[in-house]
């Protein structure tokens, strides 16, 4: 008899890990389709009106950033690109990437980062709005970037931007006033 229950416990403890291991699975399995079901769902989640506080909080869109500050945490292609739009546009968006491009070309012909080239732009944007010449800040950005040619200026986007601000205060033509600011850069070289 002793045998007996020796052999039956042997047999038993050889069943248990299969049984515990099998267990596990199943568990295992249940909650993965718990998650997948949950998943599938039809039925979306209430959606969360915004308060006026949550507004205030989150304060002004991308597009409707004055000033870009440090501590704004938006790309300067991003909010360029979306002042554009006249909406909130992804970080991915084509129209932020080709507002990169131009914000890098930019930023090796000039000594200025990129947040201050884009700052400077559509300040000299506005500036030229109140004296009834429109011009937009990428624009403005592309075209005085090819002031210095294909190479490093000495000068900073800021001072270049004055400069153009003040030659069409004086009444030249944009093409004229480039004209003006690309004999200057040849003649500082």
């Amino acid at each position: 008899m002793n045998r007996s229950r020796k052999s039956s416990r042997e047999e038993a403890a050889r069943r248990r890990p299969h049984f515990a291991g099998a267990a596990n699975a199943f568990v295992t399995s249940l909650l993965l389709v718990a998650v997948a079901l949950g998943a599938c769902s039809d039925e979306s989640a209430p959606e969360r009106q915004p308060t006026a506080s949550a507004a205030e909080e989150t304060g002004p869109s991308t597009q409707q950033v004055e000033w870009l500050k440090v501590t704004d945490g938006i790309a300067p292609e991003q909010w360029l690109a979306s002042r554009e739009a006249g909406h909130h546009l992804d970080a991915y968006d084509s129209a932020v990437m080709d507002m990169r491009h131009v914000l890098d070309v930019a930023t090796a012909r000039f000594r200025d980062q990129p947040r201050m080239i884009a700052n400077r732009a559509v300040q000299l944007e506005t500036m030229l709005s109140e004296r009834a010449i429109t011009e937009r800040a990428p624009y403005l950005i592309v075209t005085l970037s090819q002031v210095p040619g294909g190479q490093r200026s000495v000068e900073s986007f800021a001072a270049l931007t004055q400069q153009y601000y003040n030659l069409r205060l004086e009444g030249l033509s944009r093409a004229d006033a480039l004209d003006a600011l690309r004999q200057r850069a040849t003649a500082n070289r």
